[in-house]
């Protein structure tokens, strides 16, 4: 809520405190003052012939409901000047608040529950709008409904308030009955005027909510745009990048392994002793071009394999996804000793970064587990979640360049959509590979 909103509804609620004050004691001197009029002028038995249950003492109706309505007016006062934020204290105190209404209610003999109109503002006031709040609102509203003389004394015998009006004489009794029916209906528009701004405000609040998120919407989309952008540069500048790599070391290397074969053609019959020397250095020239290709392909490798090995890139890939999501990953590896070549290093690690990815934004995962482990000379990765999967997989981007990529090394893959997702990935290992 803004600021004008807060004191308009602030004021309002200090003008219905004051309000219903004064109805209390209105009610509150109506009794004190019919007893007295009833002991002056002898009129104890009419009186007791008009009611079918025996009143309070007058004093303990007029002094309780006030003492009553202080402690009520106390709790008010220290929710809002503490600004109680724990929901369960504020749920508690409007509970409070609603037992000593309802004590002020039957003191006054049912006669009086606009009181619990009071309440009820103070309660939407404090409490956030959720399913526990709209219980103690609904309490509210059923204490209100029942809450009056006609409903509650078929259950629980009580005097009847109209008694104590018609003690006193037509015209005494017309200006009393015109007063409190002046305070209840001013109590009743006091209520009337402060739901209306609550609701309005309500309303202002959900429309500037919903704008907030169509521009949150609209500013996601523009970074989606933007990094799909982003990404197309960056594959263009890649492909830049490894075009001058290729032309820097392969290409130069190539070339001059060329100008050496042909001038070993020329030379062999005329020289053999200097097409020898010439074929050392090609074999020197196709050694220096084969170390730059691989520096080159090695820089293409993720950074977390050169830093921490393939167990340690993966638990690390691993804990990067947990700290931006919602998934809880479970990885069993079972490989004790693995030496496998970097390509192989390479596929597994994009596969498991793949499938990480489609569990999170495609089926909504929020538990995967990934087994690694060796069997017959093959290894093998599991790969489940728990999300939505699907009957009829559709093999986009994503799954078919994983294929592509456990093909390169003879690998083969396997998905299930019917229970979560299941990845299979089964790969088979030369006899030359350490792997325990």
């Amino acid at each position: 809520m803004n600021r004008s909103y807060w004191q308009s509804l602030s004021s309002l609620r200090v003008f219905m405190i004051l309000l219903n004050f004064i109805i209390i004691v209105f009610y509150g001197s109506v009794f004190l003052l019919a007893t007295k009029y009833v002991i002056d002028y002898q009129m104890t038995r009419d009186f007791l012939d008009k009611i079918n249950h025996i009143p309070h003492h007058p004093l303990v109706v007029f002094f309780g409901s006030i003492l009553l309505f202080i402690i009520l007016l106390s709790i008010m006062y220290y929710r809002q000047e503490h600004d109680i934020i724990q929901h369960k204290m504020n749920m508690i105190l409007s509970f409070v608040e609603l037992l000593i209404c309802f004590g002020i209610i039957y003191l006054l003999y049912m006669g009086y529950n606009g009181i619990i109109l009071l309440v009820f503002c103070n309660s939407i006031y404090h409490l956030k709008d959720d399913k526990t709040t709209k219980w103690i609102l609904g309490a509210v509203i059923l204490v209100y409904l029942i809450s009056n003389y006609d409903v509650f004394s078929t259950v629980i015998p009580l005097t009847n308030p109209q008694a104590y009006f018609q003690i006193f004489n037509a015209n005494i009794r017309g200006m009393l009955m015109i007063a409190k029916n002046v305070l209840e209906t001013l109590n009743i528009l006091l209520f009337i005027v402060y739901m209306i701004l609550y609701i309005a405000d309500q309303i202002q609040e959900n429309e500037n909510i919903s704008k907030e998120l169509d521009m949150i919407h609209q500013v996601n989309k523009e970074l989606q745009n933007y990094a799909a952008v982003t990404e197309k540069i960056g594959e263009n500048n890649e492909r830049k990048r490894l075009a001058r790599e290729i032309h820097d070391t392969l290409g130069h290397a190539l070339t001059g392994i060329a100008a050496g074969v042909d001038a070993c053609i020329a030379m062999i019959d005329i020289n053999p002793q200097a097409t020898k020397q010439q074929l050392q250095v090609v074999s020197k020239v196709v050694r220096q071009g084969i170390g730059d290709v691989r520096n080159s392909l090695n820089k293409l490798r993720p950074g977390a394999l050169e830093a921490h090995g393939f167990k340690g890139a993966i638990e690390s890939m691993i804990e990067e996804f947990m700290s931006v999501s919602d998934l809880d990953i479970v990885l069993d590896y079972r490989l004790e000793k693995v030496d496998f070549e970097n390509t192989k290093e390479d596929i597994l690690f994009r596969v498991i970064q793949e499938s990480i990815t489609n569990s999170l934004r495609h089926g909504g995962a929020t538990h995967i587990e990934i087994i690694i482990y060796q069997e017959d000379y093959h290894l093998y990765l599991k790969i489940q979640d728990n999300g939505s999967g699907c009957e009829d997989i559709h093999y986009g981007f994503g799954l078919k360049q994983m294929q592509e990529r456990v093909a390169v090394i003879n690998g083969e893959v396997l998905y299930d959509g019917h229970n979560g997702f299941l990845t299979i990935i089964k790969i088979p290992m030369q006899r030359g590979e350490n792997y325990d």
